[in-house]
């Protein structure tokens, strides 16, 4: 079977490069086309955001800093139809600038990278001083039936519980350091989901890949007791078998969630050792209004990674989350006024030289525009000597329409 299996992967894979692209290009063209007509007597929803984001990197000593810069322009559609179809496409645009974009060789190739199963992302413009990157990070076909839900394309499935790092998110884990990209990433998948109540549910989903042990075919049963939400959850992780569960609830008045999952390596099954990767959280809201965030991580499937930087920013995969074996969170979130919250943040690690603080400011100018002044300064050394400037100050300014 499984000798069938790859040769059929093997014969998708002319249509994958080629096919599935010219497909993709179709059915653009003709959604651009046919917009004004599929708008017409639908419920057709438009929104976006441009985004202004100034960053300098520092040296300790202030004797080395780098100015980068990116104009961030979202567009997200989304059309619903009588009939129970749904259709949506989110386009991202990035103009880049900067220090990082005129030292940096291959700089355009790697933000070309498409995790997808599919390509969509595209370099327009590559110039010694600024890059054009525009990539497409949901597109998908939705339908819904009574307790039936079923959705095909790049989506997000996630099926995580708590806030930093997530090992029951088999589909698109993310990058926390990753603060410009609210949405998180998608995965190219088809997923269905049968729900007989509001907190029960039978959910499937299966991550395309050029092999199956290239992909992610999995299946959670969520429920309820007390006043807990539960979810256990098995399936195929790439090349390992993968059992987990989570929960969020509360535990008297702070709130309390947790994910483990184990990941078992399908080759020689019964002689090899499987690891164990999980969180706890927990959250609490004090009379003054601070919020305080908590989480402990261990990383079960801990591989030292050459570059740690990169890891930091760049999604994980479920059973390897962080640069150590263990790590923290924690994070206190104050609202000064109605208009200005400000945040201090800290992620670390028990058994590895990683610390980093992150203190945050975000200002509401007006009903649209919001203002957020960000640091994230990298301490200990793991991180200290891998760059000369690991102290990064942002500046954002965001318009939503």
């Amino acid at each position: 079977m499984r000798k069938k299996s790859t040769r059929f992967y093997e014969a998708l894979k002319p249509i994958n490069s080629l096919g599935i692209k010219v497909v993709l290009a179709t059915v653009l063209a003709c959604y651009f086309a046919l917009l004004p007509i599929i708008s017409f007597g639908q419920t057709a929803n438009f929104k976006g955001y441009l985004k202004e984001l100034g960053n300098l990197n520092l040296s300790n000593d202030l004797s080395s800093v780098q100015y980068n810069n990116i104009l961030h322009h979202r567009l997200e559609n989304n059309f619903v139809f009588s009939n129970g179809f749904e259709f949506q496409i989110d386009v991202r645009n990035k103009l880049l600038n900067g220090y990082t974009v005129r030292h940096t060789n291959g700089y355009a190739d790697l933000l070309n990278q498409d995790p997808g199963f599919v390509d969509m992302s595209w370099i327009l413009i590559n110039s010694e001083n600024t890059i054009l990157n525009s990539s497409i990070d949901r597109l998908q076909v939705s339908y819904f039936k009574g307790p039936w839900e079923a959705t095909l394309g790049r989506q997000r499935i996630n099926w995580g519980k708590t806030s930093v790092w997530n090992p029951n998110d088999l589909f698109n884990a993310y990058a926390y350091l990753d603060f410009d990209y609210e949405e998180r990433p998608g995965t190219d998948a088809l997923s269905a989901q049968y729900s007989w109540s509001y907190a029960s549910s039978l959910q499937g989903g299966y991550k395309f890949g050029n092999s199956f042990d290239e992909s992610v075919l999995a299946f959670m049963l969520r429920s309820n007791w007390g006043e807990y939400d539960l979810q256990f959850l098995a399936g195929n992780y790439y090349d390992k078998l993968i059992f987990g569960m989570g929960w969020s609830g509360y535990l008297q008045s702070a709130g309390f969630s947790g994910e483990v999952s184990y990941f078992q390596p399908k080759i020689d099954l019964f002689n090899q050792n499987g690891h164990v990767t999980a969180t706890l959280g927990s959250n609490y809201m004090f009379p003054n209004s601070t919020f305080l965030t908590v989480e402990v991580l261990y990383n079960g499937g801990y591989t030292q990674n050459q570059n740690p930087l990169a890891a930091l920013v760049t999604p994980p995969t479920a059973n390897n989350l962080f640069i150590a074996k263990t790590g923290f969170f924690l994070n206190a979130s104050y609202p000064a006024s109605p208009l200005l919250t400000t945040k201090l943040g800290f992620i670390g690690s028990f058994t590895r030289s990683v610390f980093i603080v992150i203190p945050e400011v975000s200002y509401s100018i007006s009903e649209n525009i919001d203002l957020t002044i960000l640091a994230q300064l990298l301490k200990g050394t793991v991180l200290k000597n891998l760059v000369p400037e690991p102290n990064s100050l942002f500046i954002r300014l965001k318009w939503s329409y």
